[in-house]
């Protein structure tokens, strides 16, 4: 069986999301607060307005970005960056993402799709407005959000989850069909797909009533993430008199915020490592029928189509046409090191909604209308942390888990000839890790196991399938989590702002240990058994008092700490040597005197502050993401997240000991508190515009690496008190 699936098909939905758009037209119309950080605040009449407006205001804050994610999520990024994007194109394109996503579109409730006509009007209107800029895709259609999930979380992070490595796929896309003939064995490297764009983790910790001061519930927000890219978060306040009211994080081209609160309650998320997709090496061995591949007692026919990718090569577009194909547990998208066809399934992939969970958790009132709204299960992960004002904490190990069957294990590449394998449906929320109102009064998830959610979890591990709770394990920021909210008692909310950048960090101990130990036995042993190496190493007093001074310390990083510096860049030496398989002795003992002797080298001295290395600095667009010796730069005590600081902020080059930018980490951060009226701070790692002639482009900078907040306006007094600028959007103007 052999179908045809054109790009050109894309423009089948233009006419219709046209008519919608201009049907409401003359109705579009919301008022924009901006508050001294830009953070926009959109009021409007009805739902669908303040999506219209929201879409306005973000459009403000950074076209490009929004413009970028849809040109990647649509699979024409190599019309604009060459050669480089022509593999993510390529698997945008296998993926099918816009088909699904036109598919999910018609399919709609017409709330539904009234939301996405109106955020689409929205781009549309700004770009009506702003007459130079001419958009690769022409206008924004209405189904480009839903697009941008399956981009976002599919092609860049569940293709990678479920196994695939980058050299199966450069295997098909160099070899092509048939797959697997006549083609030498191989052995790549375990490098996923995605690997390079993957989540760096996340804390979210939710606090009740009987451990705070005021009686009320208390909540924080903390995603880690890159801090450029796809992944960059703008912050939006939502306020329709229809019902839509959430103030919020989102990503640019997002329907919705999806992090955040209403004036009833809230949450975070952190991402989890649940089972949601499989890798199923097919069989293709009918010589007469080469598209026909075996399953269970028989075969079934696979499906083939082409699709052309505009490369963009020396300033000209070439046109490259492409096979694709696809078995019914999906697209073929690798050749395994043994040649096997490798397709793959992801949960939820084909039937989306997403923005209507989203939609639907935005609009709850109680916790028994929040936990009904993910119940759908349609976001097919992310471990749920909640807080209300009727003084309910809670937290759920999210995921659109399939069921399977149990005799057979998932992790690694599936028979896909197996029927036996297949999924049947998915499990209920009910059967997923989850605890309300816990005993001990707080709750925790730092990408970490839900079996440490709380003290005394009211489960067990085998409880559950082995497919169901992934490699997650009590990380160090879960300890050092633990440890502050553990301590907290009558807390204020002052007090509880401060302790969400807490920089202890719980991985030292471990590893000084480890260090001390290994220096004592080096010291210990007889000369005649040591290489002059060893024997040079043991001499330097260097590395002796420095061993000193990190037993010594507190643990806490900090601009101002030398010993931070050498914990991070001693342990980043030991990560280095174990990578390339270094088993010479004495590891911990080398790394240190390697870093000494860099720093010597690039400083003069070894004892050199944390914050003269770590600094926070937003690279120009268009600009490699690497630190610009002649901009200004800041200082920065966050510290790497397996270090265990909750304060967690990676910098690169990796290893390096001359000023490096900072990457991921703390990309937002919230704290809510939950009483009758809502208090609420937050900061973005750098500001809520694009622009670098924005007054706003990093302006939060300076509070984030002093560790504080700016204030996060909800009641509409407040709001309106604090604007700086007030202006009305409409399609009209």
């Amino acid at each position: 069986m052999k179908i045809q699936f054109p790009f050109s098909c894309l423009l089948l939905l233009t006419a219709m999301s046209s008519a919608a758009g201009q049907l409401e037209a003359s109705k579009r119309q919301t008022t924009i607060y901006r508050d001294a950080y830009g953070a926009p605040h959109v009021f409007a009449a009805t739902d669908a307005n303040v999506l219209f407006g929201m879409a306005y205001a973000l459009a403000e804050d950074d076209w490009p970005l929004i413009e970028e994610n849809y040109v990647r999520a649509l699979g024409r990024s190599a019309e604009r960056e060459g050669e480089a994007a022509v593999t993510r194109d390529w698997m945008a394109r296998a993926l099918e993402i816009s088909r699904f996503s036109i598919e999910e579109y018609k399919r709609a409730t017409p709330r539904m799709r009234g939301l996405l006509d109106a955020y689409a009007a929205g781009l549309n209107a700004y770009l009506a407005a702003h007459p130079s800029i001419k958009p690769l895709s022409g206008r924004v259609e209405s189904w480009y959000p839903l697009a941008l999930i399956r981009y976002k979380y599919y092609l860049l992070e569940f293709v990678g989850y479920a196994g695939l490595r980058q050299a199966w796929t450069a295997r098909l896309l160099e070899h092509g069909w048939p797959v697997g003939r006549n083609l030498p064995r191989t052995s790549s490297a375990p490098d996923v797909i995605g690997r390079e764009e993957s989540p760096f983790g996340s804390n979210e910790w939710a606090v009740a009533p009987s451990r705070t001061a005021s009686g009320h519930a208390l909540l924080l927000i903390n995603p880690h993430q890159s801090f450029v890219g796809v992944q960059r978060y703008g912050e939006v306040h939502l306020n329709s008199r229809e019902g839509l009211r959430f103030s919020g994080l989102t990503v640019f081209g997002f329907l919705l915020p999806y992090m955040g609160n209403n004036q009833y309650l809230g949450w975070a998320y952190t991402d989890n490592m649940a089972d949601r997709g499989d890798l199923y090496a097919e069989t293709f061995d009918d010589v007469q029928q080469p598209l026909r591949y075996r399953y269970g007692t028989g075969h079934r026919d696979a499906q083939s189509w082409t699709d052309t990718i505009r490369v963009l090569d020396q300033g000209r577009l070439t046109a490259r046409e492409y096979k694709f194909w696809k078995t019914h547990h999906g697209p073929i998208v690798g050749l395994a090191d043994d040649n096997r066809p490798l397709s793959i399934k992801l949960a939820r992939y084909e039937e989306g909604g997403w923005f209507d969970q989203w939609d639907a958790m935005i609009r709850s009132h109680t916790m028994q209308e929040w936990k009904q709204a993910v119940a759908r299960l349609n976001v097919a992960y992310m471990n749920n942390m909640y807080a209300d004002r009727a003084g309910n904490i809670g937290y759920i190990y999210g995921s659109a888990v399939p069921r399977r069957d149990t005799a057979f294990a998932y992790a690694g590449i599936v028979d896909g000839s197996d029927s036996r394998v297949e999924w049947q449906g998915f499990h209920t929320l009910e059967e997923l890790p989850q605890v309300f109102n816990p005993s001990a009064g707080y709750l925790l998830n730092t990408n970490s196991t839900p079996m440490t959610a709380t003290h005394d979890v009211p489960y067990k591990r085998e409880q559950f399938p082995r497919y169901m709770i992934g490699s997650e394990g009590d990380n160090a920021r879960a300890v050092s989590s633990r440890r502050v909210l553990e301590s907290m008692a009558d807390v204020t909310f002052d007090e509880f702002a401060r302790a969400v950048w807490d920089t202890r960090l719980s991985g030292a101990d471990a590893i000084i240990s480890g260090m001390t130990d290994e220096w004592n036995k080096l010291k210990a042993a007889n000369a005649a058994d040591l290489n002059d190496e060893a024997r040079a190493l043991r001499a330097r007093t260097d590395v002796a008092q420095a061993l000193d001074r990190l037993s010594r310390w507190d643990r806490r990083a900090d601009t101002a700490s030398v010993e931070t510096t050498w914990l991070v860049l001693t342990s980043e030496r030991r990560g280095v040597a174990d990578r390339r398989r270094d088993t010479a002795p004495w590891p911990w003992s080398r790394a240190l005197a390697e870093s000494s002797d860099l720093l010597q080298k690039r400083w003069g001295r070894s004892d050199v502050a944390w914050g003269m290395i770590n600094r926070l600095q937003r690279p120009l667009p268009g600009a490699p993401n690497a630190l610009d010796t002649t901009r200004v730069s800041l200082q920065v005590g966050g510290a790497p997240g397996g270090l265990g600081s909750v304060f967690t902020f990676h910098s690169e080059p990796f290893g390096d000991v001359s000023p490096r930018i900072g990457v991921s980490g703390n990309s937002f951060v919230k704290v809510i508190e939950f009483g009758p009226t809502i208090r609420a701070r937050s900061v973005l790692n750098f500001g809520q515009r694009g622009d670098p002639a924005s007054p706003h482009f990093f302006d939060q900078a300076s509070l984030y690496a002093k560790r504080s907040f700016k204030e996060a306006w909800f009641s509409e007094q407040d709001v309106k008190r604090n604007a700086v600028r007030t202006y009305v959007v409409s399609a009209d103007n």
